[in-house]
């Protein structure tokens, strides 16, 4: 038998993973995206709009409504390390503990009024959201709707199984395209806006450019080592969730793309040369309080290569049809979601990745907060054990309430996860 009792050890306590130049770019972009947030509120002739993820963001732009998104700003409060006591504001008004993490941190953070860049976000014109992806978006904007007094559109998504035949899948993209004109007329008559067709297509377009370029970011994420790791893309979805169809979102991939592509040129990876040992996919919302726990993984030579959250936020369109082919297109796609495979599916998917970007190990963030991402996890990780005999990683967590992460135990199993690593590379 090898000898694995030092493989848990770091390789450097120094090592960290170099994030694309052009990603200080992001800072502005969500600054300027903020101070548009804060006019367009207090501009009376504007109107906005609370969205969440799996909602087709380009129908605001093309009847200009600007969006606003409560769990990006929840992410921010988790980032800054004020997500708990907003947390415990919303538990304190007799929200369970057992309630999405996002959804109680916006609770707090309405209550308590907080400012932007801790993740505040001002009352909207309408709220609008889908059933898809997540389970809670419609009764948590149903919640908040309520108590701002502002009225509420709800897509309701059919979920996609196994067994569904053609026939009954085109009764679900016509059930959903319909929404879409029944939610142009409620915009419509709340703000006065009318829609565009024209503009409706120019969008669409830019979204499409923009996705383009995000699967190009993905595609170089295949070359050993990688040039770009999750430090990167955990922040770099932004313009893909709350930016598409815009130019600012299209000219910052596009930049990043420059950077990878000089690093593929130097044969530089995202890691200091030589460190890259053991390349990982990690499943999940991170644990935006915990940052950090992605940067000890390059102390042991570990990156993350590939995340199937932030890639699925990037979906292609298909351009040059009319309207309602467009519009059935686009429902089909929100009907059809990573996070709406059956588990068959999903196993099938991940097996693929880990095989098209020669992956060492998985990590499975079964998170508290987010039970659709979660289902299934166990027997997701023991069909990747046996199936392609690599290590799997279950992370019991959360991603924005601080109490689910323990910091003694997350070490102990982190060091476990890095010796069978190890010991895998040695057989």
């Amino acid at each position: 038998m090898k000898d694995t009792t030092n493989a848990q050890k770091p390789v450097s306590s120094r090592i960290r993973v170099e994030n694309l130049k052009s990603s200080v770019q992001l800072k502005g972009i969500m600054t300027k995206y903020m101070l548009k947030a804060k006019l367009n509120h207090i501009l009376p002739w504007k109107s906005t709009a609370w969205v969440a993820a799996g909602f087709p963001v380009e129908l605001c732009y093309s009847m200009g409504i600007y969006p606003l998104h409560p769990e990006n700003a929840a992410c921010v409060s988790g980032a800054r390390k004020v997500s708990l006591e907003l947390i415990e504001k919303a538990e304190s008004e007799g929200f369970s503990r057992d309630l999405c993490s996002y959804f109680k941190t916006n609770i707090g953070a309405t209550a308590r009024k907080i400012s932007a860049n801790l993740g505040g976000i001002d009352k909207p014109t309408f709220m609008a959201s889908t059933n898809t992806i997540c389970d809670t978006h419609v009764k948590w904007f149903q919640i908040q709707a309520r108590k701002m007094k502002v009225p509420y559109f709800a897509f309701d998504v059919p979920s996609c199984v196994d067994g569904i035949g053609d026939e009954r899948m085109e009764e679900y993209i016509d059930y959903v395209a319909e929404q879409f004109y029944d939610f142009i007329g409620f915009v419509e008559k709340i703000t006065g806006n009318t829609f565009s067709e024209k503009k409706y297509f120019e969008i669409l377009k830019k979204s499409d450019r923009l996705a383009e370029l995000w699967h190009e970011i993905y595609e170089y994420r295949k070359i050993m080592p990688t040039p770009v790791a999750f430090q990167d893309t955990l922040a770099a979805i932004f313009p893909m969730v709350i930016l598409p169809g815009l130019d600012v979102g299209i000219k910052y991939y596009e930049n990043l793309l420059v950077d990878i592509k000089e690093k593929v040129v130097k044969q530089e990876g995202a890691m200091p040369k030589g460190t890259e040992k053991y390349r990982i996919l990690f499943e999940g919302i991170p644990m935006w309080y915990r940052i950090k726990y992605f940067h000890q993984l390059a102390n042991y030579g570990a990156v993350v290569t590939y995340e199937p959250y932030t890639f699925s936020f990037g979906p292609r369109k298909k351009l040059g049809l009319s309207l309602k082919e467009s519009i059935r297109d686009v429902a089909q796609t929100m009907i059809k979601l990573p996070y709406n495979y059956s588990l068959e599916r999903r196993i099938k998917y991940f097996e693929k990745t880990i095989d098209d970007y020669k992956l060492d190990g998985v990590i499975l963030h079964s998170n508290m907060s987010c039970r659709p991402s979660c289902v299934g996890m166990i027997d997701l990780k023991n069909a990747i054990q046996e199936d392609k005999g690599i290590p799997v990683l279950l992370l019991d967590c959360d991603m924005n309430d601080p109490r689910a992460f323990s910091e003694a135990p997350m070490q102990t199993r982190l060091e476990g996860f890095i010796e069978l690593l190890e010991a895998n590379k040695l057989n």
